[in-house]
């Protein structure tokens, strides 16, 4: 890929906080050096495998930026690499990543 990088947030969506009348604060800063699509892309990532997002709509919003869908791989693997490191993949894991994994890879 050639699309530039830079420090992105690793670990964005369940890291930023909300209050009423406040800007939001982002937390436990996890800072990766990517292109800024990937840092959507985890981010799109997270919402399908435990948020509820689609996985037809994370493809849809991917497609927004050039080289999305490979970003989204990417940051798939990414997250399933990084549980297994952590020695939390499992049979739960894996079913909540499928779909999004089944989707990325059509």
């Amino acid at each position: 890929m050639d699309a530039p990088a830079q420090i992105i947030h690793g670990d964005l969506l369940g890291n930023v906080m909300f209050e009423w009348g406040q800007p939001p604060a982002i937390i436990d800063w996890a800072p990766y050096c990517r292109p800024a699509g990937f840092a959507d892309a985890i981010v799109l990532a997270d919402a399908t495998c435990w948020h509820g997002l689609a996985p037809s709509d994370m493809l849809r919003l991917a497609d927004e930026r050039a080289e999305g869908r490979q970003h989204i791989v990417r940051a798939l693997v990414f997250r399933i690499a990084t549980f297994e490191l952590l020695g939390i993949w499992d049979a739960e894991m894996e079913s909540r990543h499928a779909p999004a994994v089944a989707a990325a890879l059509a």
